[in-house]
């Protein structure tokens, strides 16, 4: 008989999945037969395998150190491609770090997460640190593997999570989840954006094209969306302005969309403004790349993480934002 004491890192998630991931070579159809002849028991009781475990559960397996051991397996995760990522791009640039989760200010040009096999993102990266510091390593990814839990296009630059445990990462995706994480950007549009406006719309997707459009009716599958603009400051030289913009809801290009639907397309975005604009971009601005930095972030009142319950959070953007004004 072993026992194993449920940690922090691994609460929350349901009994059947822990034992999935602890005892991996064996077959759910005998943990459920385990279960239900009491030789896995919780806190001393009888379950059916569905209980989400909190910190300080107690799990009994009644087996033999011997099968225990077989159905554990001996497996080590490569991670080569980690180190690699490490290597490639250095030391990241951490606004928050605790033992669950860290929060980078992505540099623009950085894949949140692979596109294709062969890449390497901030997700790879951040492993590689987390190997580099010695808080993982090949056998504990083969139980973990920690996450990424936003997403940035490759040119946005600014705040990224990354869950290092599975409570990080439980916690930070229900609050992505529910929307009551607030999520802020700063950006340069073309034009003079006089008034702070809360807009709203219907956001349609065209997979062909990997674009998306905002229709101001509702439409076939189309996603609601809101969006809140606040104008920080204007160059009348070359007609720009600078604003802070929060997601009320998250979709896809939703900013970059959004303010083109309103005639102010995002500076250096090549995708959804037109040839005249981007040649603007290019040489009066230098920018081939759209210039959009979530610099911001809020947390909600959370009872069980005190370091980020209502706690803001905001990347270093303002050397980047300067040199237009």
């Amino acid at each position: 008989m072993q026992e194993f004491k449920i940690s922090k890192e691994d609460s929350g998630q349901t009994l059947i999945k822990y034992l999935n991931r602890l005892l991996k070579d064996a077959p759910s159809s005998l943990l459920y037969k385990q279960l239900r002849k009491k030789n896995i028991t919780l806190n001393g009781k009888k379950t059916e395998g569905n209980d989400k475990l909190k910190e300080g559960d107690v799990i009994f397996v009644f087996m033999s150190d011997e099968t225990i051991a077989k159905f554990k397996g001996v497996s080590t995760r490569n991670t080569t491609e980690y180190e690699k990522a490490f290597s490639r791009f250095g030391k990241p640039d951490i606004v928050y770090e605790d033992e669950h989760v860290l929060f980078l200010n992505k540099p623009i040009g950085v894949l949140s997460q692979k596109s294709v096999p062969s890449d390497l993102s901030a997700n790879e990266w951040l492993i590689g640190y987390m190997l580099n510091k010695g808080e993982t390593d090949a056998s504990k990814l083969s139980f973990f593997t920690p996450s990424v839990c936003n997403r940035l296009d490759r040119n946005t630059g600014g705040l990224l999570t990354f869950g290092k445990t599975l409570f990080g990462t439980n916690t930070l995706n229900a609050c992505l989840k529910d929307r009551s994480l607030h999520k802020y950007y700063r950006t340069i549009v073309l034009g003079e954006f006089k008034e702070p406006l809360r807009d709203d719309g219907y956001l349609v997707k065209d997979a062909t094209l990997n674009k998306v459009f905002i229709s101001k009716d509702p439409c076939d599958n189309a996603d609601r969306i809101e969006t809140y603009f606040v104008p920080k400051r204007y160059n009348p030289i070359t007609n720009i302005t600078e604003l802070e913009v929060e997601l009320i809801t998250g979709k896809s290009h939703q900013i970059r969309a959004h303010l083109a639907s309103l005639s102010h397309p995002i500076a250096g975005d090549v995708k959804y403004s037109d040839k005249s604009q981007n040649a603007f971009y290019k040489a009066e601005l230098g920018l081939n790349h759209q210039v959009l930095y979530a610099y911001k972030m809020v947390f909600p009142k959370l009872e069980d993480y005190e370091a980020l319950s209502l706690n803001t959070f905001i990347a270093d953007f303002d050397s980047f934002f300067d040199k237009f004004f």
